[in-house]
Formats: structure tokens, C-alpha cells, sequence
């Protein structure tokens, strides 16, 4: 029994080996160009060296001169800078032809010297924002390959589908416009995907960006605001604003501003038809709103304002305090609902504001006429000594 097991583990030795070795051979002669370790990106023969790559020299003989295998960036001018031999260009070249241009430098200064250059890993900083994905650290993605393409950073991005305006897709470069794609056709029409460089920014706009309307004037927060649907009430556009500035907007003349014309909306309407559709602008004027300062000034009158205005404005617009009748401790201010406030000027006038159809009155001080108590005095001393003299 021992020797049967032992004939037949020989014969599978002899046998086994054979066939193996030529199906290992026959499946190598088939796929002879795959590299069974993981690829490295970029290729190094053909790869063009970039801006924001590093390499490691090796100045073999002189370790003085390998810097410890210390990283040596490719700089933003497409330069990069080493000891001995100063700036060589960097960019557009491959490894194999950057070391040719260094070991021909190094070789003039020390003839015996053999220079290695090694490409490290590049990381590409690509900027993708818009209606992508929100990264609780920012939308800058780093890329540890070689070259990235417009198609990989949008789908490390993870495009936003219900916000994106697939259609007008922009990438930036040195802070200009490069190209804009239309992503369904790009995708449809197998274009060769679009190389990407670092720092790059890649813009997936929003379909609401196309749906903006402005509105402008008297109202609380004027400024630019997406819509969700096709078109908007005007009285809707105003809330969108935060409403009206009370008393300084004039509701009823408002306007719809549209490239064919301007229309007249009144927004104290119950029922307010009119409508905006994107690219339009509702225009609220201003109302006339006026203030009365009057009293102890030097103009007082009626004066125009837009907006709430401070008592020492009001009483400037006025021509200022008449230094000689007014009592600025004593001013009387009546809103325009009736209501009255007493105000000491020279406490308040930086604190208290007037509004439309509020009146300042400035009052005036009590004057001694000195002629009037010295004729007075004269007749009565004149009447008491007629009066001695007869009683």
C-alpha cells in the first residue's frame, strides 16, 4: 500500500508540471502586455511633468547633493530649483528628460557625477463647486494620480442631478473662462475627455440660477432671488424682499421691468395679477415722504426724506438752531399718528429718529426785555412818590 501511494505521487510530480508550465506559458504569450503589480500613475515615460509634481535627485558620489531624497516641488513658474545647478525647467519635460537636462548641468561642474531623477506620486487639487455634493471640508479634491480628467473630478464631486444644469458645465483656468461642456452631449458624442490641471475649477451651475428675478427700490432687502417655477405673483416678489419700507415705498406705481417694456402694477391690490418670469426686475419707487421742523431754526419748512433720519439731520436740513431764540432743552416732537414726545435736543439728537409726516418743534427760550422792566420800574418808583407826596 505504501509503495502504490509513493508510485503515484511520483507519477503526478512528473506529470503536473508539464501541463501547468504550459497553460502558465500560454496564458502569458496571450496577455503578455499585463502588469500583474498595480498600475502607477502616471506613466513615467511618457508622463509631462507639471506644475505641483515633485521628484527625488539622487547625485550618486555626492550625497551632499541628494538632499536625503528630500522632495523638490516643481515651481508655479515651471521651474524647479537645486543646489549647484540653480533653476532648470521643469514643465513639458519627462523624468527621463529632466535627468538628461540635470545630468548634463551637474556634468560641467563635477565631470564624475551620475544624477537620478524619481517621480513622486503628484497630488492635483481640483476644485469642484455648484450643485455637487457638500464636503464638511471644503469642495477641494485632491487626486494622487498623474492626470485628472473633467469626468473623474465630477464623479468624485457626485453631481447634485435634481439641482444641476447639466448643460453649461464650466471648468476655469488661471482664473479665465477654458471651456464649458454640455454633459449629456459630451456623453453621447464619445469626445476624448477633457485633461484637467492643477488648481483647476469645475462649476456644475444650478437650473435656479436660470430662474432669478430682482427686485429693487423701496424695499427691505433688495437683491437677486431664484424662483421654482416658471413665473411668480408681483406681490409674492415683493415678500420675497421682505416686504415694503412702510412708509417710504409708493406700492401703488410699482413696475415690472421686462425687456419688452415696463408695466405698472399696483401691489395694494387685493388681487395682484401681474407676473415675473426669470430675468425680470420689480421696481418699487419711493414714496414723497415728508417731515416738518419748525420753530427756533433758521429755514424751517417742509423736507423731503427716503429714509428715517436722525434729529440732528432734520434740524440741519432746517438750517440749524437759531442761536438766539431756540431752546434746544425744550423741543416737541409730534408723530404722525398725533402722538407727542418732549425731547431735550442736546441729549437726543444722535438716538431719536424722524419718520414721514412727523413735525420737530424746536421752542424758543424766554427772553428778558430789560427796556420793558426798566420803564416799568420807572413808572412804578413815579407812581409811589406821587402817591407819598399827596396822601
Amino acid at each position: 500500500m505504501f509503495l502504490h501511494i509513493r508510485f503515484l505521487s511520483l507519477l503526478f510530480i512528473l506529470i503536473f508540471p508539464v501541463s501547468f508550465l504550459q497553460s502558465v506559458l500560454a496564458e502569458n504569450h496571450a496577455d503578455e502586455n499585463i502588469v500583474t503589480d498595480s498600475p502607477q500613475y502616471p506613466e513615467t515615460s511618457t508622463y509631462k511633468l507639471q506644475v505641483g509634481d515633485s521628484i527625488v535627485v539622487t547625485v550618486e558620489g555626492f550625497p551632499e547633493y541628494t538632499k536625503d531624497r528630500a522632495p523638490v516641488p516643481v515651481q508655479p513658474d515651471g521651474y524647479i530649483s537645486y543646489p549647484l545647478i540653480g533653476l532648470v525647467k521643469a514643465t513639458s519635460s519627462t523624468v527621463s528628460e529632466l535627468e538628461a537636462q540635470m545630468q548634463k548641468v551637474f556634468s560641467e561642474k563635477l565631470p564624475s557625477a551620475r544624477v537620478f531623477v524619481t517621480l513622486m506620486q503628484p497630488r492635483r487639487n481640483i476644485l469642484v463647486f455648484g450643485a455637487v455634493e457638500q464636503r464638511p471640508r471644503g469642495n477641494m479634491h485632491v487626486f494622487e494620480t498623474g492626470q485628472v480628467y473633467l469626468m473623474h473630478a465630477l464623479g468624485a464631486a457626485g453631481i447634485n442631478y435634481e439641482l444641476a444644469d447639466l448643460t453649461n458645465i464650466k471648468v476655469w483656468r488661471d482664473g479665465k473662462p477654458f471651456t464649458t461642456v454640455n454633459f449629456q452631449d459630451f456623453i453621447e458624442s464619445g469626445k476624448e475627455d477633457i485633461p484637467l490641471k492643477n488648481y483647476d475649477i469645475v462649476i456644475v451651475p444650478s437650473i435656479f440660477e436660470q430662474r432669478r428675478i430682482r427686485v429693487v427700490g423701496a424695499v427691505t432687502a433688495p437683491g437677486l432671488f431664484p424662483i421654482t417655477t416658471d413665473q411668480i405673483p408681483a406681490d409674492q416678489a415683493l415678500k420675497l424682499a421682505g416686504g415694503s419700507r412702510a412708509d417710504f415705498a409708493d406700492l401703488k406705481k410699482a413696475e415690472i421691468i421686462k425687456d419688452t417694456g415696463n408695466t405698472t402694477v399696483d401691489l395694494t391690490s387685493d388681487a395682484v395679477k401681474a407676473m415675473l418670469s426669470p430675468g425680470d426686475i420689480l421696481y418699487v419707487p419711493l414714496a414723497e415722504a415728508k417731515i416738518s421742523v419748525v420753530g427756533a431754526v433758521d429755514k424751517p419748512g417742509q423736507f423731503v426724506i427716503s429714509e428715517p433720519t436722525l434729529l440732528r439731520d432734520a434740524v440741519a436740513m432746517a438750517g440749524g438752531l437759531n442761536e438766539e431764540k431756540a431752546n434746544p432743552k425744550k423741543c416737541v416732537l409730534t408723530r404722525a399718528n398725533g402722538t407727542q414726545e418732549k425731547l431735550n435736543y442736546d441729549l437726543v439728537q444722535s438716538d431719536v429718529y424722524l419718520n414721514p409726516n412727523d413735525q420737530l418743534r424746536i421752542l424758543e427760550r424766554t427772553r428778558i426785555d430789560w427796556r420793558v422792566l426798566t420803564f416799568a420800574a420807572s413808572l412804578t418808583n413815579l407812581v409811589v412818590s406821587v402817591w407819598l407826596r399827596y396822601r
